[in-house]
């Protein structure tokens, strides 16, 4: 793939060279360093690395002359930040394609991002503060037939590091505007779409019938009208193979329904996932995040507080069963609630279980009864949240969170179910030419794992350029621990330099609805980043 990605970069030169003459190109790009220099802190267990130091580094180039584009990414980890994989310590462009884009096609060779539908069958995509990225390297084709149809199809390599995985992925998608292709007009939407992936992996083991071949296809429907809207999409993925230790994985499949509502400062959102024997990558050694050919997030309400996000919930892509409701409804101005700004309260409930059929080793199901909500609960959050704003500088908001999180499933440990009750109090205060401050106060309470913790922030910022903060956690039931962090940042256009001293707790870190481990961590992180 490298050969034939240098030859058409070639061609691509060669043809196009008198081109570049007559027109102008756009360059683009950016660049992010994220570093810490790390210090021994017994209190937190945190342990130092030997040259006590982390530097991951990013460089991005793209450019564009008309319907042409190309651009590559240069990585390099000096070594990684902790919690980030060890084999990521080296350098080197990671990414690099050419790519042609007009009104109904689009062609890209190299490395290259992609989604079917909402990537319960198929995504390649990139998040750096979780250190994954499993862009394809191969062929991407795009085709819109006409206006109401469009088809994609992908073929490559994931990447792996610095280098790709051993299974191949193929894949084709495509949706249809029923309504628009019948040259229905109004405020209605119907789209139906479907895809389909094949993963590839050669196996040279005892096993009879062992699956080098996993077939996966979606279908899902897509309606809108008026203020409602209603999407749908199932999943089924053929028998699979473990490697660790070696058998056979039966069919898995998965169902991601949605409604959302909206009108005259209501607004609802109703979903529900099952999932059941759905881990999916492109090689069966494959570890952590590595080389997953699906996405998974948890679908759950992803809080921005920092003792809320002590328990996050992590998908459990082998097994699980539950859904989310959302409820947000502003009371309008001017009257005895709303006030003279309007008052804006949301509600959240989701609720998780495992699914209740025979579980094989403790990793796959081989039978399941498939609506029944029987089995062991994973994870629980009611959640209220009041808006207000008060005057032109004040404003609040107000937060309660009941939790139940099975921290022995969802962390591998031994401490069972905790229940928890969250408090935050959030207050914003404007001061004149463009300065403001924000102070915050949690406290979370349970009998479980750490017990009571207490955290507070403070943060102030001048204009949109600089901006300071203090925040500590502090675990008053049982550790005596405090969380000390402060710093600052200046950002100037698309340039943004920051820098913070303090301390990491060991546990789950989410982006997205994405889940890693992180170690505890104690010392000083800043980072650089600019667009151009």
């Amino acid at each position: 793939m490298k050969k034939v990605f240098i030859i058409l970069t070639l061609l691509f030169s060669f043809c196009y060279g008198d081109l570049f003459a007559q027109e102008k190109g756009r360059l683009s790009g950016s660049i992010e360093s994220n570093n810490q220099i790390y210090r021994d802190d017994s209190k937190i267990g945190a342990k130092a690395p030997k040259d006590k130091f982390g530097s991951n580094n990013y460089l991005n180039l793209n450019y564009s002359y008309g319907n042409f584009r190309a651009g590559i990414q240069y990585e390099a980890y000096f070594p990684p930040l902790l919690g980030y994989s060890y084999k990521l310590e080296d350098e080197g462009i990671v990414h690099k394609y050419v790519s042609y884009e007009d009104k109904n096609l689009a062609i890209t060779v190299g490395n290259f991002y992609e989604q079917f539908g909402s990537g319960l069958l198929f995504r390649a995509w990139e998040d750096r503060q979780l250190g994954l990225n499993n862009a394809l390297e191969g062929v991407s084709i795009k085709f819109r037939p006409t206006k109401y149809m469009s088809l994609k199809a992908v073929y490559g390599k994931q990447r792996k590091y610095f280098d790709t995985g051993d299974g191949k992925i193929r894949g084709i998608d495509g949706e249809v505007n029923i309504l628009e292709g019948l040259n229905i007009e109004g405020n209605t939407v119907f789209i139906l779409g479907g895809g389909y992936i094949n993963r590839y992996q050669e196996y040279t083991g005892p096993l009879e019938n062992y699956p080098k071949s996993v077939n996966a296809w979606s279908a899902r429907v897509d309606f809108t009208s008026g203020n409602s809207a209603f999407q749908i999409e199932y999943v089924n993925k053929g028998k699979d193979g473990s490697s660790l230790p070696s058998q056979i994985i039966p069919e898995g499949s998965a169902l991601l329904t949605n409604y959302s509502y909206t009108q005259n400062g209501l607004g609802i959102n109703a979903s529900f996932r099952r999932l059941e024997n759905m881990t999916f990558r492109s090689e069966r050694n494959a570890v952590d995040n590595e080389l997953f050919i699906n996405y998974l997030p948890a679908n759950t309400k992803q809080h921005k507080y920092s003792l809320p996000n002590l328990y996050p919930y992590s998908t459990q892509a082998m097994g699980e069963i539950g859904g989310q409701i959302d409820l947000v409804y502003t009371i309008k101005k001017k009257t005895a609630l709303g006030g003279k700004y309007g008052t804006r309260i949301s509600f959240n409930y989701s609720h998780y279980n495992k699914l209740d059929g025979t579980l094989v080793d403790g990793v796959f199901y081989s039978s399941s009864d498939f609506l029944s909500l029987d089995g062991a609960k994973l994870y629980r959050d009611f959640n209220v949240e009041i808006q207000k704003k008060w005057s032109r500088r004040i404003k609040s908001y107000f937060t309660f969170m009941n939790l139940e999180y099975n921290k022995g499933i969802i962390e591998g440990d031994n401490k069972g179910i905790v229940q928890a009750k969250v408090f935050v109090a959030d207050l914003l205060y404007k001061f004149k030419k463009g300065k403001a401050l924000r102070g915050e106060i949690q406290y979370l309470n349970t009998r479980q794992d750490m017990k009571d913790w207490i955290a507070g922030s403070l943060e102030y910022n001048i204009g949109s350029r600089w901006s300071f903060f203090f925040s500590d956690m502090y675990n008053s039931g049982k550790t005596k621990i405090h969380y000390i962090n402060f710093g600052g940042s200046y950002v100037k256009n698309s340039t943004r330099f920051s820098v913070s001293y303090g301390r990491q707790k060991a546990g789950l870190l989410c982006v997205g609805g994405v889940c890693r481990m992180v170690p505890a961590a104690s010392g000083l992180s800043f980072s650089l980043s600019k667009k151009f």
